[in-house]
C-alpha cells in the first residue's frame, strides 16, 4: 500500500483547485529524524496554550477545518495544535498541502490516529513542524502502535477517555506494560467523568500522581448533559461562552502541562479569545 508520504509528494495534482500548489520539498532522512525528536523535545520553553485545528464536526460542518486553515494567516498564527481525528488519508493529504501554503512554523502537538498513520507521515510531521508531543486514545490499537513505531514511544502520551467509551485501556498495568511516555490529560473528559462517574474519577486521579502529564486537551463543559452515541456527557467541542471554561478553576496547577491544546470547533479567532481566559485561570493558580 502506498504511504501517505508518497501520495502527498507524487499526487498533489489530485488535491482540490484551492490546494494544488506544490509545497516546499522536504526529504525525510531516517538518520536525521532521531535528532529532530531530541531537538523538538529540548525546545520546551514556557507553557504553551495552542489554538487547535480540529476536524471533528459536532456542529455538522465537515468543512470547518478548511475554514480554520483560511484563518491562519489572517490572524498571523505561527503555532497550532493539530487534531486530524476523523480525516482519512486523502483528506489528510489535502490538509498538509493547505498547511504548507500558510505561515505555520510549528505544530508542537498532534493528536494521532491509531489505524492508518504510517512512519513516513510521522517523520514528516516531526521534521517539518517540530512536533514535540503526540497523543493517542487509550485503545488496544494505540498500544499496538507503540510496538510498530517504538522510536516515538518517548513522545507519545495516552489520552484519558472515560466510561462512556468501550474497552478503554487506561490502567497502571497498561502504562507499565507498554511503557507509554505518560498522560495526555483531557480536562473536559476529567470533569465530565467527575460529574458522571465519581468512583471512576477517584481511581483516575491516582494515576495522575504516578505518571507524567505531557500535554493537555481543553474543551468545554456544558451546564446540562448532551447525548453522545447514546450516552449523556457534559464535555463539548463547541463553547458558547467563557463560562463553559470555568470548570478549569477546579483543578490544581499541576494538572496543566507545558503544552496545552485547545480542542474546539470554534473559529481560531474565538479560540484566541478563549486562550487569554485560560491563561488567566492558570496564572491565578498557586498549586
Amino acid at each position: 500500500m502506498e504511504s501517505i508520504w508518497s501520495i502527498i509528494k507524487n499526487n498533489i495534482d489530485e488535491c482540490p483547485p484551492e490546494a494544488d500548489q506544490p509545497w516546499a520539498e522536504t526529504t525525510t532522512k531516517n538518520n536525521m529524524v532521531g535528532g529532530k525528536i531530541k531537538e523538538a523535545r529540548s525546545i520546551m520553553e514556557k507553557r504553551k496554550i495552542l489554538p487547535g485545528l480540529t476536524t471533528t464536526f459536532q456542529n455538522g460542518d465537515k468543512d470547518q477545518w478548511r475554514k480554520k486553515i483560511a484563518e491562519i494567516d489572517k490572524l498571523e498564527i505561527k503555532e497550532i495544535a493539530l487534531f486530524p481525528t476523523v480525516l482519512k488519508r486523502k483528506e489528510r493529504k489535502e490538509l498538509y498541502v493547505l498547511l504548507e501554503k500558510t505561515g505555520i512554523e510549528r505544530v508542537p502537538h498532534v493528536h494521532l490516529r491509531d489505524d492508518d498513520m504510517e512512519k513516513e507521515e510521522l517523520d514528516y510531521l516531526v521534521e517539518r513542524y517540530k512536533v514535540q508531543v503526540f497523543n493517542l486514545h487509550p485503545t488496544k490499537k494505540a498500544f499496538a502502535f507503540f510496538e510498530k513505531y517504538p522510536k516515538y514511544r518517548g513522545m507519545t502520551f495516552i489520552e484519558n477517555l472515560y466510561q462512556v467509551v468501550k474497552n478503554e485501556r487506561f490502567s497502571e498495568n497498561d502504562f507499565q506494560e507498554h511503557k507509554a511516555a505518560g498522560i495526555c490529560l483531557d480536562m473536559a473528559h476529567l470533569r465530565s467523568e467527575q460529574l458522571l462517574f465519581p468512583e471512576k474519577y477517584e481511581k483516575r486521579i491516582k494515576l495522575l500522581e504516578k505518571y507524567r502529564i505531557g500535554c493537555n486537551h481543553i474543551s468545554g463543559i456544558k451546564k446540562e448533559t448532551r447525548m453522545w452515541e447514546g450516552h449523556p456527557i457534559y464535555d463539548t467541542h463547541i463553547v458558547s461562552g467563557l463560562f463553559e471554561l470555568d470548570y478549569l478553576k477546579l483543578f490544581p496547577k499541576k494538572y496543566f502541562s507545558d503544552i496545552i491544546s485547545i480542542e474546539l470547533e470554534n473559529t481560531l479567532e474565538e479560540q484566541l479569545e478563549f486562550r487569554k481566559y485560560i491563561e488567566d485561570i492558570i496564572n491565578k493558580k498557586t498549586g
